[in-house]
């Protein structure tokens, strides 16, 4: 679901950047290349994977992401589907 989500918060660079690319201008803004996968590892558990394109781990959460986490299948499955249906559609 991340996966899918995240191209909107760089929707504006990529518009800026294609705009300058057919005025034959230099782009001044950069792409950062961010995802964030749930591995559905077994029934109930998740290992939340977070990096840059470049595949260094980028964590935004303060606990270890690597381990299998019941709270973060609960995010995947429960909550953040709500906020893509009531929040961010509307």
């Amino acid at each position: 679901m991340w996966c899918i989500l995240f191209p909107a918060a760089q929707s504006s660079i990529l518009d800026r950047t294609i705009s300058q690319v057919f005025k034959n201008e230099k782009p001044d803004r950069k792409y950062d290349g961010y995802t964030s996968c749930p591995l559905v590892t077994n029934y109930n558990t998740v290992i939340l994977a977070e990096f840059d394109y470049s595949g260094q781990p980028l964590e935004t959460f303060p606990i270890d992401q690597s381990k299998e986490r019941w709270t973060m299948y609960h995010m995947k499955a429960d909550v953040m589907p709500h906020l893509y249906w009531h929040g961010l559609l509307k």
